[in-house]
């Protein structure tokens, strides 16, 4: 009887050690992103940005419970995979992977950093913005990230894949250089923030491109550094009205950090900092927050501004 107690707890234990290191399959990811050709209809809108249609391709991210995709984009792709995102609109009240970039406010802003930034000069932005002022503006703008670090992504999405997939092409050494600008971002001495960012220049003159999203990036990119959050109001634009409502509501919530107001179709969103110290950050004073004065900036002069977007000179 011994024998067979002691065979049957070796059998047993054999197949838990079996069970342990088996490979287990990956759980389902809750949404699922194609690339396919770019449609006709998506190839009129983006004849402006000059890209040739074959390296042109929208993405559509779905999700199983829901009938319609809950984003699609027009992205360009190079030879060595680099993926670039031009248009983005999401049908979801939180962003998926981009906030909403129109194909004509996106041109016009990519024509004015044609028009305001010499050949010369080099466009310090986040990365996707980089990849497209490179691409379509025919600008330097150095600044890449393998890693693709600041991709808005809900709850439980496959971080690890989207990061892999945006970030394939960018070369590796691309990260610690991103590494440094996202770090002058967060710094809340201007003139100190500024004289980082011109490093990263290499005694080029420099621009600093930057959109209201960025500071989402940012602090998905360092969250133990920067924290934002949002609420949306009902409204078709942003009114005296709103902004009292807005105001209101941070009183009552006890909210003491900057704010921003952004119009979002048929509502107004709130930007807002819950710590006040946040406010503070150079991402915060290069965007319309208000606790920031982006006309009055320590060693950064204003150049361009249209919507969402700020374009900076850094000084000599």
């Amino acid at each position: 009887m011994r024998r067979i107690v002691g065979a049957a707890l070796l059998l047993i234990g054999a197949a838990l050690l079996a069970w342990s290191v088996w490979p287990k399959p990956r759980p389902a990811r809750p949404y699922e992103a194609h690339l396919a050709p770019a449609p006709a209809d998506a190839l009129q809108d983006a004849a402006g940005f000059g890209v040739t249609p074959e390296n042109l391709l929208e993405m559509e991210v779905r999700a199983p419970e829901r009938l319609r995709p809950v984003a699609t984009g027009l992205v360009a792709r190079d030879d060595a995979g680099l993926l670039t995102p031009l248009v983005w609109r999401n049908e979801v009240t939180e962003p998926i992977f981009f906030a909403d970039v129109s194909a004509v406010d996106a041109q016009k802003v990519l024509a004015a950093i044609r028009e305001h930034i010499p050949q010369d000069a080099v466009t310090l932005a986040w990365w996707d913005l980089s990849r497209a002022i490179q691409l379509v503006a025919g600008r330097a703008a150095p600044l890449d990230d393998a890693k693709a670090r600041g991709l808005l992504l809900p709850a439980g999405w496959d971080r690890a894949w989207e990061h892999a997939r945006w970030g394939a092409g960018a070369d590796k050494a691309s990260s610690e250089t991103f590494d440094r600008f996202i770090d002058a971002l967060l710094l809340t001495d201007e003139k100190q923030a500024a004289e980082k960012l011109k490093e990263l220049a290499g005694g080029k003159p420099a621009y600093v491109a930057v959109h209201i999203s960025d500071v989402w990036k940012a602090a998905a990119a360092r969250p133990e550094r920067l924290a934002v959050a949002y609420k949306d109001f009902a409204s078709a634009g942003v009114s005296h009205g709103l902004i009292k409502s807005a105001q209101q509501w941070l009183r009552e919530e006890r909210i003491e950090g900057g704010y921003a107001v952004e119009p979002m179709g048929g509502a107004t969103r709130l930007h807002y900092f819950p710590r006040k110290s946040d406010g503070d950050t150079l991402i915060a004073r290069l965007l319309p927050f208000s606790t920031s004065n982006p006309a009055r900036l320590d060693g950064l002069q204003l150049v361009y501004q249209h919507k969402g977007w700020w374009i900076y000179k850094l000084a000599d």
